[in-house]
């Protein structure tokens, strides 16, 4: 028996917090701004470029994603991140060299805003990482409590209406 899935609309602000500030979210958050500020297309992502086949024979249509289930608009996008290393969304996407520097300015200013939260890092899982942006915490759990704490800062501090936490870190 199939029931009927009610999709609250995507409303309101939408906190994107991202574990890890390095070369991949960087490199995602600095595509996001260019791509709302129309000086890049949104390529790569299946969300806002693609459109999906549905349904079969004469009913067969293409569609936008955003067409079949309400998705956040770009516009509506916060971005925060935790990081073991201090630098700036900006600093980071320069010092990780992904993008060009001439590709990275036209958004410099907003993700000079963007400053990490201290990590929840623990040396027994990634032994080669030294950075000085860590939490410091008894038990895991405390760990858990202050990631809570952070999280509900971020919504509170930011009008967010919903967070989705996206893991890119070591």
């Amino acid at each position: 028996r199939m029931e009927k899935i009610i999709v609250r609309p995507a409303t309101g602000k939408l906190g994107v917090l991202c574990v890890g500030l390095g070369a991949v979210t960087s490199t995602f958050i600095t595509g996001v701004l260019m791509a709302r500020k129309g000086l890049a297309k949104p390529v790569g992502s299946m969300t806002q470029y693609d459109k999906i086949r549905v349904g079969k024979g004469a009913k067969k249509q293409y569609l936008h994603y955003g067409e079949i289930v309400p998705l956040a608009d770009l516009n509506s996008i916060v971005f925060g991140a935790w990081d073991v290393f201090p630098a700036n969304a900006y600093e980071s996407a320069i010092n990780c060299e992904v993008l060009k520097e001439k590709d990275i300015n036209p958004v410099k200013d907003e993700l000079q805003q963007i400053v990490p939260m201290k990590a929840a890092f623990d040396h027994n899982y990634a032994n080669r990482l030294n950075g000085s942006n860590v939490k410091d915490c008894e038990t895991r759990w405390d760990m858990v409590l202050q990631i809570r704490e952070d999280i509900k800062r971020f919504k509170e501090q930011n009008n967010c209406d919903r967070i989705v936490v996206i893991w890119a870190a070591s």
